[in-house]
């Protein structure tokens, strides 16, 4: 049993930190959607840290704090904190596996400290550790028990993540931070330092049409290999619905000349819905 008040704090996070995972977890089965909401404000939890403090040293001891909370938490241990102590139900309850919930709280020294994405591999990486792991572990609070489940939630990692991550550049832009890969931003013209700078080149226009098309491709072998899931595994994966719907929006935006450095690409609230009611892998 959680403690009073901790399920509505767990809600509250959830929604307004990431509210498409949130809305999902609204369609699973009903003994899993209190521990997909965990998940998702704990991850909330991690990626705010970035925008909470002032040094890479700060962001490094709440990161610690995170590390030393899971550990104790498995233990049956509290910690006095809300989305901590519900997630030491949620990792006892579903034996959620340690290296993917450690990887997890690893990627975030990514967005405190090094925030230059170096290359196109530590893009991968960094998308299996944070947005494929959260598939893995919301498909072990489903009861998965497929065989298909890490390749699944790879593919459906780097969509998910790569299109996300499109889609927040002015955001991250704010805070110092690039996800796109130096390497290629370079390839083609541009740069971290052009991209900090609010300079949408035609030469990054090109490279973001050229991401979009990686994740299209990525979407469409996630729901091959979704589809090939038991149903409890399928249903954590709901959020891949909303991949092409913001790929969608995110083309409309380069085509009516839109700024990627400015403007978010988003879509109808209602769309949104209607699209994780009717999606099917």
């Amino acid at each position: 049993m959680h403690e009073p008040g901790w399920d509505e704090t767990v809600r509250r996070i959830a929604r307004s930190g990431d509210p498409d995972r949130a809305l999902a977890a609204a369609f699973a089965p009903r003994e899993a959607r209190l521990d997909l909401l965990t998940l998702c404000a704990f991850n909330v939890e991690l990626a705010r840290i970035a925008e909470q403090v002032s040094e890479p040293g700060l962001g490094e001891i709440r990161l610690q704090w995170w590390r030393e909370a899971v550990e104790r938490a498995r233990q049956g241990e509290t910690a006095g904190h809300p989305v901590a102590d519900a997630l030491g139900l949620t990792l006892r309850r579903h034996a959620l596996p340690p290296d993917r919930v450690a990887g997890l709280i690893d990627a975030r020294q990514f967005d405190i400290a090094t925030k230059i994405m170096p290359d196109v591999r530590a893009l991968e990486i960094y998308l299996q550790d944070t947005a494929g792991a959260m598939f893995v572990l919301a498909a072990t609070c489903c009861g998965a028990q497929s065989p298909g489940l890490d390749r699944a939630a790879t593919e459906a990692g780097f969509a998910y993540g790569l299109t996300g991550l499109m889609r927040a550049l002015p955001v991250h832009a704010v805070h110092g931070r690039v996800y796109l890969p130096e390497d290629a931003l370079r390839s083609h013209g541009s740069s971290p330092a052009a991209v900090l700078a609010g300079s949408a080149s035609e030469g990054l226009r090109a490279y973001l049409g050229a991401l979009r098309n990686k994740a299209r491709g990525a979407y469409e072998e996630a729901r091959r290999h979704v589809a090939k899931l038991d149903q409890p595994a399928r249903a954590a994966f709901l959020p891949l619905s909303l991949v092409d719907p913001y790929l969608a929006a995110l083309e409309a935006l380069g085509r009516r000349g839109g700024d990627p450095l400015r403007e978010i690409a988003d879509i109808n609230p209602l769309r949104r819905l209607w699209r994780m009611a009717s999606w099917r892998p």
